[in-house]
């Protein structure tokens, strides 16, 4: 489809220099498959045009999208018992939380922080852990530092721990003998 043809695209996408353009929307994420994209430039995996936010733009590429209220949301696995899976000295907590010397934006994404993804990725990140703890975190574009196309690093937010083990089988389905690996 045409951008254009899309209800569901933000402004600075509307407002892109195209041409030829194909794209679909998957899972709430803009997906490009062909076409021209005029005034900028991709040098060493960062988009350089004056008219498009970088961080943004890649935010949007995980799902990461900004409300008319001006928050997002965002999801992070911790540990089963709420530490990190990168840090495990810090210990994830239910409301709001901010770090209180979180480096200044345009440092990156891979410098200690808090990293949040989409729910899909969250679950992936580390590898696969059935036992990870899932978690929510709403935030404000302010508190946006970074991001990359695979996760992005936040200053804080209000986090929410969701209830696991919500993909595993319920008691009493069958068990898959055929596939063993499908058996939780």
């Amino acid at each position: 489809m045409r951008i254009a043809e899309s209800p569901f695209a933000p402004e600075w996408i509307q407002n892109a220099n195209v041409k030829n353009e194909d794209v679909t929307m998957q899972s709430g994420i803009f997906v490009w498959h062909r076409g021209e994209w005029y005034d900028g430039e991709w040098r060493g995996g960062e988009w350089l045009d004056n008219r498009i936010d970088r961080v943004l733009l890649m935010a949007s590429q995980i799902g990461i999208v900004f409300q008319p209220d001006g928050t997002a949301t965002a999801y992070r696995t911790t540990k089963a018992n709420g530490h990190g899976r990168h840090d495990s000295s810090f210990i994830q907590t239910e409301g709001e939380y901010f770090e209180a010397n979180a480096l200044p934006a345009g440092r990156g994404t891979c410098v200690r922080g808090i990293h949040c993804t989409s729910q899909a990725r969250a679950h992936t990140y580390f590898g696969i852990d059935i036992t990870a703890q899932l978690w929510e975190v709403k935030f404000r574009r302010e508190d946006l530092l970074d991001c990359d196309g695979e996760k992005a690093r936040i200053r804080g937010g209000t986090f929410r721990k969701i209830e696991t083990p919500f993909f595993l089988k319920t008691t009493g389905e069958k068990k898959d003998d055929k596939h063993p690996t499908n058996n939780a």
